[in-house]
């Protein structure tokens, strides 16, 4: 786990735990995510907040006006306020994933990506998530994604396990067979 990462847990770990004793976490959740994706977006905002030469106190105070037209609540405005002051604002995506995964946790929720090589039925989709829920023994969210490169099945990968139902797996595993018997 990268520094950034790290910090960006510790952050997410104090935030949740006050969102929580507040029961705001959705709430928390859904803002900071905003926060985080508008300052993606514009690189002149990236550039302010980034540069050395503006002192932490002004990006404070530029997050302070921007928060009279934007509501937040008080415990997302505190935060960000304090990742100005503290110059931890680069880690925000960091907290907004740790931050995820802390939610995640608490619900019993796995998160995961399904790729296929065609578009999977609904009743596959239900299926699989069946499958992956027994198997982790908790509550799966998946995305689906189509991937040219297989050349047939799927390949899903969800929290720590991988599930590779693919034909290239497949194949594999009959060369193995044939080449143990052969032996």
């Amino acid at each position: 786990m990268s520094t950034s990462s790290q910090i960006g847990m510790r952050y997410a770990d104090a935030l949740y735990q006050l969102a929580s004793e507040k029961n705001l976490q959705d709430e928390t959740y859904k803002q900071i995510c905003s926060i985080a994706e508008a300052l993606d977006l514009d690189p002149q905002i990236q550039t302010f907040l980034s540069s050395p030469l503006v002192r932490p106190l002004e990006k404070e105070k530029a997050f302070s006006e921007a928060f009279k037209t934007v509501h937040v609540n008080e415990l997302v405005k505190n935060f960000v306020l304090l990742l100005a002051r503290k110059q931890r604002l680069p880690v925000i995506n960091d907290v907004v994933s740790a931050f995820q995964s802390l939610a995640d946790e608490k619900h019993g929720v796995v998160r995961g990506t399904v790729r296929s090589t065609t578009v999977l039925a609904p009743e596959e989709r239900k299926r699989l998530e069946e499958t992956v829920n027994r198997v982790t023994k908790k509550n799966a969210i998946l995305s689906y994604k189509e991937d040219p490169q297989l050349l047939g099945g799927l390949v899903a990968e969800v929290g720590s396990y991988t599930f590779d139902d693919s034909l290239a797996s497949h194949l594999k595993r009959m060369n193995e067979q044939l080449t143990q018997r052969n032996q």
